[in-house]
């Protein structure tokens, strides 16, 4: 008898501190992903020039990027001064928890993040930078820019490996290796010797193959277009 009245309330409890610790991870996910929207923000009006890049409902989708779809996050409070160049970000989302009792009593949250436009950087060798001559770099095929040529997203590592192996094999993003459209055509053999990068999700046979060299050239940030910065070495700043 004493079991089964002790054993609910224990379960319950157990329970609660699990989805607790949930609550938390969700806070943090949250929160790096309005850190991670602010400074995306920040550069892309830096460079645009657009207010649209600051729009509430611009900022609530590339928050969907970067939470769970069990998070609806909704970030319509958010504001931006034109005068001083702050956006305040602030994301709204509730939760509700897995018991029968509390099912349709969410809980409600609010993550903020305050920052800034960029604007640009100066050194003593160059003076004043005006935002769109900061020099960044590219490559031919690449989405993205770089503010230095030692982003390790620039510099390939090739490594050899057996085509068998790539079944356990990942890259550094996480993805799967493919057939490269350039060199990789044809059947291949468990034992047959192809060439992988750490970042890509391409695997070549030929270590000649064009797809596993890199053209940078370096442009002003005015000239990246819709490039967005580089999440290693150009939101760091």
């Amino acid at each position: 008898m004493e079991a089964s009245l002790v054993l609910p309330v224990f379960i319950f409890a157990a329970l609660s501190v699990i989805y607790i610790c949930r609550l938390l991870l969700f806070e943090d996910e949250v929160q790096w992903a309005l850190v991670r929207t602010g400074r995306e923000v920040s550069v892309e009006y830096a460079v645009s020039g657009k207010r649209s890049v600051t729009d509430p409902l611009y900022l609530t989708m590339k928050m969907k990027r970067y939470v769970q779809e069990e998070i609806p996050v909704s970030m319509l409070r958010s504001q931006f001064d034109e005068g001083s160049k702050d956006i305040v970000l602030v994301a709204d989302y509730s939760i509700c928890l897995p018991f029968p009792l509390l099912h349709h009593f969410p809980f409600h949250f609010t993550e903020k993040f305050h920052t800034r436009t960029f604007s640009g950087v100066k050194t003593r060798a160059e003076g004043e930078v005006q935002d769109g001559d900061i020099p960044v770099y590219i490559t031919e095929t690449g989405k993205v820019y770089h503010r230095t040529l030692e982003c390790t997203y620039l510099k390939l590592s090739i490594s050899e490996v057996k085509y068998g192996d790539l079944e356990y094999l990942r890259g550094e993003d996480g993805g799967k290796y493919y057939a490269c459209e350039g060199c990789g055509g044809g059947v291949f053999q468990k034992e047959q010797t192809v060439f992988v990068c750490n970042f890509g999700n391409r695997f070549h046979s030929s270590r000649g193959c064009q797809k596993l060299t890199r053209n940078i050239r370096q442009i002003k940030m005015s000239e990246a277009g819709g490039r967005l910065p580089c999440s290693k070495c150009a939101l760091s700043g």
